[in-house]
Formats: C-alpha cells, sequence, structure tokens
C-alpha cells in the first residue's frame, strides 16, 4: 500500500473505516438524488396530479426541511439501539418510502410518504455516518471525508439525465420504483458497519459501584407504611425525571452552549447559504445573459465535476501536511467568495464555465473541511450531536 489509512493501511484491516466511507457517499448521493429528480419530474407531477408549480415545489421544500430538522434523533438512536441497526433500517427505510412513493394518488400522499419516511432516514444515516468516520479515521480523514462528501457531487452530475431517461422510458411512478431499488442499498451498507467503540460505552462497560459497603451501612429505625409509601412514590419520581434527563441529554444540547460549535456552525451556515443561493438562481442568471438552456445546464455539470475533484484533491493535501486545515479553510472560503463576487462580471461561455467549477468546487471543499474542524474543536464523542445541530441552525 502506497499510505495508511486510519489505523490500518488501505485494502488492509481498516474495512469498517472504508464501508462507513462508502456509506456516507451513498447517503449524500442519494440525498442529492432526491431533491434532483423530484426537480426533473416537477412538469410530470404538476401534470399527473393537476397541481399549480408552487405546490410540487413546496414538496420538495418540505422534504428539504425535515432531512435538516430531523438529525436531532440520530444521537437518541444511536444509543439506544446502535449505530450499525439505524442505519441499516433506516437505510431501508429511504428505498422503501421512494417504492411506496411509486403508488401515490396525489401531492398530499406523495409529500407525506417522502418528508416523513425518506427525510428522516437520510438525516440520520447522513449525521450517523459523518459521526461514524471522525470516530473510525486517526489520520488521513481529510481524504476519506473527501471521498465519502463526494457522493453529493457524482449525484449533482449523474442523476438528473439518468431521471429523465428513466422518466422518458418508465414514466414517473417507473422511475420511482428503480430509484427505490437503489435507494435499498443503503440498508445494505449499514448492515456492513460497526459501531468504535466511545468514552461513553467504555464507561459502560466498566463495573459501578454499588453503595457502600453493607457492614459500614448504619443502622435504622423500620418506617412506618405511610413513609414508606411516601417514599417508594418519591423514588418514582426521582427514577422518572432521571430517565427524562437522560434521554434529554442524548439530543446534545449542551454542545450548543459551547463557543467552538458557533465558529463552525457560522462557517457551515453561511458556505451552505450561498451554496443553496448559487445552485437556485445559476441557472436564470446564465439565461439573462443570453445563454440557452442548455449551456446554463453545462455550466452547473462542469460545476458538479469542479466539486467532485476539488472535495478529493484537498483531503491528501490537507492530510500530508502540504496545508494546514484552518489556511485551507481560509484559502477556499476566499477562493469561492472570489468567484461569486465577480460572476456578474463574466459573460463569456469558457469563463463562466471555469467561474462556476471553481466556486462550486471551493464550496464543496469548505463543507468537507468544516466536518474536520468540527472534530478538531469538540472531538470524536460530540460529532453526532454537533452535526445534528448544525443542519438545525442552517434551516432557521
Amino acid at each position: 500500500p502506497l499510505f495508511t489509512m486510519g489505523k490500518a493501511q488501505v485494502g488492509g484491516s481498516n474495512r469498517q473505516g472504508w464501508c462507513v466511507v462508502f456509506c456516507l457517499f451513498v447517503s449524500w448521493f442519494l440525498w442529492v438524488g432526491l431533491l434532483k429528480s423530484l426537480g426533473v419530474m416537477l412538469p410530470t407531477l404538476q401534470e399527473q396530479f393537476t397541481a399549480q408549480t408552487w405546490l410540487i415545489g413546496w414538496m420538495i421544500s418540505i422534504i428539504n426541511g425535515v432531512i435538516n430538522v430531523s438529525g436531532l434523533f440520530a444521537r437518541p438512536l444511536e444509543v439506544m439501539f446502535g449505530s450499525r441497526t439505524v442505519v441499516t433500517v433506516a437505510g431501508f427505510l429511504v428505498g422503501v418510502s421512494m417504492i411506496i412513493a411509486s403508488f401515490s394518488t396525489s401531492v398530499e400522499m406523495l409529500t407525506l410518504t417522502l418528508a416523513l419516511i425518506a427525510g428522516p432516514s437520510l438525516s440520520v444515516v447522513n449525521i450517523l455516518s459523518r459521526s461514524l468516520m471522525g470516530r473510525h479515521f486517526t489520520t488521513h480523514y481529510a481524504t476519506a471525508n473527501g471521498i465519502g462528501t463526494s457522493g453529493a457531487s457524482v449525484g449533482l452530475i449523474t442523476v438528473a439525465p439518468f431521471t429523465q431517461l428513466l422518466l422518458n422510458t418508465y414514466g414517473w411512478r417507473g422511475t420511482f420504483l428503480i430509484l427505490g431499488g437503489f435507494g435499498l442499498h443503503l440498508g445494505v451498507c449499514g448492515a456492513l458497519l460497526q459501531s468504535p467503540p466511545t468514552d461513553e460505552t467504555k464507561k459502560n462497560g466498566e463495573y459501578q459501584s454499588l453503595g457502600p459497603d453493607i457492614d459500614e451501612a448504619p443502622v435504622i429505625n423500620s418506617p412506618s407504611a405511610e413513609e414508606t409509601g411516601n417514599s417508594k412514590l418519591s423514588s418514582r419520581l426521582i427514577t422518572f425525571k432521571e430517565a427524562i434527563c437522560a434521554q434529554m441529554s442524548h439530543f446534545g444540547f449542551s454542545v450548543c452552549l459551547r463557543v467552538p460549535f458557533w465558529i463552525t456552525t457560522v462557517i457551515f451556515c453561511y458556505s451552505s447559504f450561498c451554496g443553496v443561493q448559487w445552485y437556485i438562481y445559476y441557472i436564470s442568471q446564465a439565461e439573462a445573459k443570453g445563454f440557452s438552456p442548455y449551456d446554463a445546464v453545462t455550466f452547473t455539470t462542469a460545476a458538479g465535476v469542479g466539486n467532485l475533484l476539488i472535495k478529493i484533491l484537498s483531503g491528501p493535501i490537507v492530510d500530508r501536511g502540504l496545508l494546514k486545515l484552518r489556511p485551507a479553510i481560509v484559502l477556499t472560503i476566499m477562493l469561492s467568495s472570489s468567484a461569486l463576487l465577480i460572476t456578474p462580471l463574466v459573460n463569456s461561455y469558457w469563463l463562466m464555465m471555469a467561474n462556476a467549477s471553481i466556486f462550486y468546487g471551493a464550496f464543496g471543499a469548505v463543507v468537507s473541511l468544516n466536518d474536520l474542524y468540527t472534530r478538531e474543536l469538540l472531538g470524536t464523542d460530540l460529532l453526532a450531536c454537533a452535526f445534528a445541530w448544525m443542519e438545525l441552525v442552517k434551516y432557521f
């Protein structure tokens, strides 16, 4: 092997780490693929359900919103059932929801199916995969994260033409069935995972003291029946309160009280906001400059390629020390900001393509490197909570 990855060599015993990378890749691919395919099918769904454009658009927005909000349940579910079980079940639910969606008879049924099943499942799998990756890879984390998050880039490049091909061949119901078949593979990825030990699980595996020695216990008088009843009621209330507090602590609200969390959250939110706005308005801006719709789509495809290349290349550069993590984040932020700033001044075909590739590529690198920065500031055991709260803050 040419270099080591995590605790073991590439192709060696760190197969669990690579399973997590592949799981993250597939989850990003399906996340972007679901939203992109719905965008491609928008005119067909509008005609099928005799609905207005804004109604289908709201459906897509609701699904994306649920994905961002429902990540808060990732950590509690992981504590209760384990990462492997949660990711496996959620992965299969993604595919099942798309299959069920193919039988929809109204926009409401389609929205409820995808928003209540596919949305939370995608969010939980994505957050737990990113968290597991932070625990598995002690070295070359940037390279692994770049490969895993590149699933979004591949989805951006390939899903739109593939969905259009399926739509022309099998109709929208057949398209959902085939996409659901792809979604079921996420459950297979989850079945290959294995949760690494954390500080919390290590503590749970140790023997705990049960209290003072029986010989040293003080002798007390036997309580009356009334006192016994009151003590039992009080004990049950205390136990119930402790159980509620323990479950609430798994949501990780305490991470929001840490200053480092807000440092990474600001980077994540502002970068994501700029990326989403660019993705929404770039095609219309290109058409306003006189380019054809075909040229505008070509620009976004070039952006996806740039996103893929810069993500993958930035990982080894950071891992091998050619550029430190914080300077790399600053550089990619400045690069994406500069490309966005000069976009109104760019009017030629090749400059538009280069500008789109640089901006969207640097934007992807910022989001990917910010995961590394989050682990550096907060540690591995808080990653799932931190990622979930970041997604929620970004949504609002």
